[in-house]
């Protein structure tokens, strides 16, 4: 498009192909032919504009996507450092656990460190005695001893194992029914239990691995008791209680089989817990900005 002067007058003239011919239509005069020559180079500088926006909007996107893409791979190679670091291994791009304990996490952890927090005689040993005076008021529920209780609980904390793990004092009821008089017994099966729940924990375990593990050797624990009972009762009691004490044992195969269930998913599924030692922050992403007309 263009303007054109002719004997002292403006003429707007407008031009486009047809195929092979270039035809040119008359857009009008004077003030008319003035108005419309300005509204179109406004219209071309508005769409040139939007381009310009575009572009820089494109490359602010290209910046981020660069700077994303740097920090995943960063993420991808610490997280990849760790993972092999905690023996895992990579097959087919999948992260599997590797079958085995490796030896580092061996070394970290002896088996009388991972089964003394259930053996009640070095518990005792570790954790110390209370004043017999205060013991006798505190089981008496006198609250005038409390600060003294508090110290002591705080004072180590194989005393607050010793009196507040609920599953080890839970354990050693039903370990004292099953064994009966027999302290051998007793002694025995407390200590395999603490073993069997160190070996299902595993090397560094978590809170969840203990609980879970320790609900395990509970199940097998009361298991055993519910056979033994049936055991020595079977030649002596009739049908219905017989149907009776295997019902029970029934229920104890089942909570013992569903918490070794569990226990198994959450191992399988549990990520190292060296994965909470990554930074893995995402980066900052203020790129160049756009402004028009600024």
């Amino acid at each position: 498009m263009a303007l054109e002067r002719r004997n002292g007058r403006v003429y707007r003239y407008t031009t486009e192909r047809v195929g092979r011919r270039v035809v040119r239509r008359y857009g009008g005069s004077g003030l008319i032919a003035t108005l419309g020559q300005q509204l179109h180079d406004g219209s071309r500088e508005l769409r040139r504009l939007d381009r310009l926006g575009e572009r820089l909007r494109l490359d602010r996107v290209r910046w981020r996507n660069a700077r994303l893409r740097g920090w995943l791979a960063r993420v991808s190679v610490a997280v990849a450092d760790a993972l092999r670091a905690a023996g895992w291994h990579q097959h087919r791009r999948q992260w599997r656990r590797k079958r085995g304990t490796p030896m580092a996490e061996l070394a970290t952890m002896t088996a009388d460190q991972a089964r003394a927090s259930w053996h009640p005689g070095e518990l005792s040993a570790a954790a110390g005695k209370l004043d017999p005076e205060t013991a006798a008021q505190a089981a008496k529920g006198d609250a005038a001893v409390l600060p003294a209780v508090d110290a002591f609980l705080a004072a180590d904390p194989a005393a607050t194992a010793l009196w507040g793990d609920m599953g080890r004092r839970l354990l050693r009821r039903w370990v004292r029914r099953y064994a009966g008089n027999c302290l051998t017994t007793e002694r025995a099966v407390l200590r395999l239990a603490a073993d069997l729940r160190a070996r299902l924990a595993g090397p560094r375990p978590t809170a969840l691995d203990v609980l879970l593990a320790e609900r395990v050797v509970i199940g097998w624990v009361f298991l055993s008791w519910c056979e033994a009972q049936y055991e020595g009762l079977v030649a002596e009691v009739g049908i219905a209680q017989q149907q009776f004490h295997l019902k029970r044992i029934d229920l104890a195969h089942r909570g013992l089989l569903s918490a070794c269930r569990t226990l198994a998913k959450v191992k399988k599924a549990k990520l190292p817990d060296v994965l909470a030692l990554v930074n893995v922050s995402p980066p900052v992403t203020n790129g160049p900005e756009f402004r028009a007309g600024g």
